[in-house]
């Protein structure tokens, strides 16, 4: 077995790879004698099947296989011997005439490839000398001020109230439907709690000079400021959405006698010692000490949230100044062998879509090497429990079950794989660029990261729509 490389260009070059009878026929007569042992049919007894009904029944589709499986092995090993990385799998040269494959006719065979290298560059935008914005974000106050009001919010409690009543004073009303200002029979009756902010003003100025005990009369339409006919029937009414249907009449009139059945204030929690002593919040003991920890948590998202826009900025920059001589006519032709059938429309989009995502390929696998970044089995298995532990929380039993079906998604797993690569590219190219330092609010931040999030969603769109492409 021998071959013959001839160079098209820088990138492009034919493979001829001449395959004599001596380098097949061992390997034919091997597998005939396979089929021998093997092959059942009627009439002989299993093993006794006569070798001329054998060539005449396999002899072909042996052959066939025998010489596709030489081939496939003889260019993988010259592909080693040259150091050649190829862009794609390797075409047929356009005068290569279809192999004549006759069991009773054995030859010698030539095939002639046409094949694209890898285009090699020194990828520019990726040195210290290139320089771009990390976001320092600022941590907002306001989002500090809620969490911790919240904090006090949850850990409070309801303690009776005697005395005047204020806007801040919540009132347990029960209330009975009325029917020409008496109480209707068999009316509806409901028990709903309010803060006294919430009540319009037109009985809101009366409430105030209520006690508990106190009655009166009024519209469930117009007694929250700002309620729709939805926040009434929730609210007050306590009704089900599942028991009528929208705009359907619930026989409810709007007239009821309310009476303050309780007054209760609400008592934020303490944030002291002894109260985060029992929520077990590390180094911490008193309300300052939150807000600092509040302020330090909220960093260190948006550190990770800048560190990705980083991340996205620099995979922009690279896509843009980095550029590799791809033969659109190969890659046209390549596109055309691998989905016949295709309109000439389809075969131009199925072209560009495959430029766009070689040119990405081949940066990704320059800054492989570059970087000798490596994903491990083992580090693959950890992510994808990982993800597995978020569906399911932490029981063992259950983790196995769901990374049993996560496993059997290839295209997942491939993802999944693909990500940690990406994702260790970039923070090797993030430690080696200098980072112009900017600080920011994370409102501004968004909106700068506005821009590079939409690309990211076109990106995946384009990559989702090339995977259809690839599965018709």
């Amino acid at each position: 077995m021998d071959y013959k490389i001839n160079n098209i260009d820088d990138n492009r070059f034919e493979l001829t790879i001449n395959i004599s009878k001596d380098d097949y026929l061992p390997e034919v007569e091997t597998q005939l004698k396979k089929k021998k042992k093997e092959a059942s049919f009627k009439g002989f007894r299993k093993g006794m099947v006569p070798d001329s009904f054998l060539k005449k029944t396999f002899g072909n589709s042996v052959l066939s296989e025998v010489i596709n499986n030489k081939m496939d092995t003889s260019l993988s090993d010259i592909m080693k011997e040259n150091n050649i990385d190829l862009m794609l799998s390797p075409i047929l040269s356009e005068g290569q005439p279809p192999l004549d494959i006759n069991i009773y006719d054995l030859q010698d065979y030539s095939v002639t490839f046409d094949l694209h290298k890898k285009p090699t560059v020194e990828l520019k935008g990726i040195s210290a000398e290139d320089s771009y914005t990390f976001y320092d974000i600022e941590p907002d106050e306001e989002i500090v001020e809620n969490d911790v009001k919240n904090l006090k919010t949850k850990n409070g409690k309801f303690i009776p109230y005697e005395g005047s009543i204020t806007e801040e004073i919540i009132l347990t009303i029960t209330a009975n439907e009325l029917e020409n200002g008496e109480l209707k029979e068999k009316g509806y009756d409901t028990e709903f709690t309010i803060k006294t902010s919430e009540i319009t003003e037109d009985y809101k100025k009366n409430i105030l000079n209520f006690k508990s005990g106190d009655t009166f009369d009024f519209d469930i339409y117009n007694f929250i400021t700002g309620a729709d006919e939805k926040k009434v029937r929730d609210y007050i009414l306590n009704l089900d959405e599942k028991d009528f249907k929208e705009g359907e009449d619930i026989g409810i009139g709007n007239m009821f006698k309310g009476k303050i059945k309780k007054t209760e204030s609400f008592e934020f929690a303490e944030l002291d010692d002894a109260f985060f002593k029992n929520l077990e919040i590390p180094e911490v003991s008193t309300e300052s000490e939150y807000r600092e920890f509040i302020r330090k948590d909220l960093k260190k998202f948006h550190d990770t949230e800048s560190e990705k826009l980083l991340h996205l900025e620099i995979a922009e920059n690279i896509k843009e100044i980095n550029t590799f001589d791809f033969s659109k006519e190969y890659i046209k032709t390549w596109v055309k062998q691998h989905y016949p059938g295709k309109t000439e429309e389809e075969v131009e989009d199925i072209t560009e879509k495959s430029i766009k995502d070689l040119q990405w390929q081949n940066i990704v696998d320059i800054l492989i090497k570059k970087y000798d970044i490596n994903v491990t089995k083992e580090e693959l298995d950890f992510k994808l429990r990982q993800y597995a532990a978020s569906m399911v929380g932490y029981n063992p039993e259950y983790i196995d079950k769901v990374m049993e079906m996560i496993i059997k998604d290839e295209k997942y797993v491939n993802s999944i794989y693909n990500e940690m690569y990406i994702e260790r590219i970039f923070g090797e190219i993030a430690n080696n660029i200098t980072r112009l330092s900017e600080k920011t609010t994370f409102e501004e931040f968004k909106k700068i990261a506005e821009k590079y999030n939409k690309q990211n969603q076109e990106n995946q769109e384009h990559d989702h729509d090339h995977d259809h492409d690839e599965e018709d």
